[in-house]
């Protein structure tokens, strides 16, 4: 099976010299926050701006350190991690559901939001200001409503009814409007998600793997509608991806978090990283150096954040590869090449920090030994894409829909659906995960929701799918979690801006 290669990390530099931009730092600099203008379309073109937004993505609150708390630590899957001193606001905060609308990181992770959204209008305005109807501009438009749509999927998720802006920015104070209802917010992603179905392609030509594409809209747009319990189109949208028979489900499934695995035929989106083997070029951020095994030494991995709970440990079915695959244990081998494992051993907890860690994020110790620019961090990864969509959740998206319409043919959908999933997990084992069967609505739900925390644990999916199954109250309940948690309060810095017109949540009033 062939592997894509990945693209915009490492070849946006030359692209956009060919394309005329005159500083491809546009590319890696943070913009000031709160200016949402961007330079008029001479400076490169729309599409030189449409690359921009690739690398925006990397900022801290579109996909560093701040969104662990939100899509991840607030899951019974993850906790905070590293040491108790280290960082100690996140365990009441994330870990215990004591959400504070001043803490930095929900602030950067808000603003940063609003900042990528500012950015994607920008480029919108730009081909419709200017009527520009050929089909470049058409996909360029169509990728900028795509990332859109993106950012505020994850705001209606994270804060509920949050401001629609929808338009370019010329000045700050335009952006200084009242919250839109959730519904409208939908109601926008809908539309932005339509137009990149209609014009985005289905693929790239190889050197710009990594871009968004027609089945990534598709996905995401099924992801959506799952989220609001439409569930006719959301098996639509998802067999929409499925029979366009352009992805596939690697083997072994350890392969998806080690760079070969990176845009594969599994992949429908991901964020591009890229630091090259010595690490003079660094187009990465801190997502999975903050989450490496804490240690010293040879074992001085990153800052040791969101680990694997004690629960997820204890919730696999006997001898599921994937457990294996997402937890690296303190004092064991981590497993060898069977599990993505480099046939080293770790050190005991204690001395390490947790007896356990992401091992989603583990690299290759022989590539990490040869960078030596991130001067007191020699061992730290910043350069694994950070997936965001992938092929199996699309079949457990379709798996569930289908088993909730009901009815004997869509029964077999999902059965068929979920076994696809567990076939890939057993690798050729037919003496574990056995075929689930059943055929009784209930029981088959039950299945696909355990599929779904055991397929995707650590990947930011288990605390949205508990609020969404209205399972959170009586999962995370005795760890905090109350109704209000749903949603996270707005920040108190975007209120203060606002001079009024933007309001806080109503139970954090």
């Amino acid at each position: 099976m062939t592997l894509n290669n990945k693209w915009i990390s490492a070849l946006l530099p030359v692209v956009l010299l060919v394309a005329g931009v005159t500083g491809c730092s546009k590319f890696l600099d943070r913009k000031p926050l709160g200016v949402g203008t961007e330079d008029d379309i001479v400076q490169g073109g729309v599409e030189g701006k449409v690359f921009s937004l690739y690398g925006e993505l990397r900022k801290d609150g579109m996909s560093g350190f701040p969104t662990l708390g939100f899509k991840n630590i607030r899951s019974d899957d993850a906790a905070k991690g590293s040491t108790t001193g280290d960082a100690g606001f996140i365990t009441p905060i994330f870990d215990q559901y004591q959400y504070d609308a001043a803490q930095g990181q929900a602030t950067v992770y808000w603003d940063d939001h609003y900042y990528f959204i500012t950015l994607c209008n920008a480029v919108i305005h730009d081909v419709d200001s200017m009527k520009l109807t050929d089909q470049a501009s058409q996909q360029n438009r169509a990728e900028a409503t795509f990332l859109r749509a993106l950012a505020y999927f994850d705001l209606v998720r994270d804060f509920g009814d949050v401001p629609k802006i929808d338009f370019k920015i010329y000045k700050p104070e335009d952006a200084n409007i009242a919250k839109s209802t959730a519904a409208q917010i939908y109601t926008l992603i809908d539309a932005d998600l339509d137009f990149a179905i209609a014009n985005l392609p289905p693929e790239w030509p190889a050197k710009f793997i990594g871009r968004a594409t027609k089945g990534a809209a598709d996905g995401l747009k099924a992801k959506t509608l799952l989220y609001r319990k439409n569930w006719a189109g959301a098996l639509a949208k998802a067999e929409d991806v499925i029979g366009s028979h352009r992805y596939e489900l690697i083997s072994p499934y350890y392969r998806l978090f080690k760079e070969e695995g990176e845009n594969s035929l599994e992949s429908l989106f991901e964020i591009q990283m890229y630091v090259n083997v010595n690490g003079s070029v660094n187009l990465g951020n801190n997502h999975n150096q903050v989450q490496g095994v804490r240690g010293s030494g040879d074992w001085d991995l990153g800052w040791g954040f969101n680990v694997p709970t004690q629960a997820l440990v204890d919730f696999y079915e006997d001898s599921d590869p994937r457990k294996d695959a997402t937890i690296l244990y303190s004092g064991q081998s981590d497993g060898g090449s069977s599990t993505g494992g480099y046939g080293r051993t770790l050190p005991p907890f204690p001395p390490l920090a947790q007896p356990y860690w992401n091992k989603k994020v583990y690299t290759d110790p022989v590539r990490r030994s040869k960078i030596t620019i991130f001067s007191g961090d020699p061992h730290f990864s910043r350069w694994l894409n950070i997936g965001i969509l992938r092929y199996a959740d699309v079949l457990l998206m379709a798996a569930e829909a289908a088993n909730e319409l009901g009815g004997a043919a869509n029964t077999t959908k999902a059965l068929g659906y979920l076994e696809e999933v567990r076939f890939r997990a057993r690798n050729g084992n037919n003496a574990i995960l056995p075929k689930v069967t059943t055929t009784d609505q209930a029981e088959l739900r039950e299945a696909i929701y355990k599929e779904r925390r055991a397929e995707l644990a650590m990947e930011g999916e288990r605390f949205y799918d508990l609020v969404r199954w209205d399972r959170a109250l009586t999962v995370l309940g005795p760890l905090g979690y109350q109704a209000r948690s749903k949603f996270y309060p707005i920040p108190q810095s975007a209120i203060d801006k606002s001079g009024g017109k933007l309001v806080q949540n109503p139970d954090y009033n």
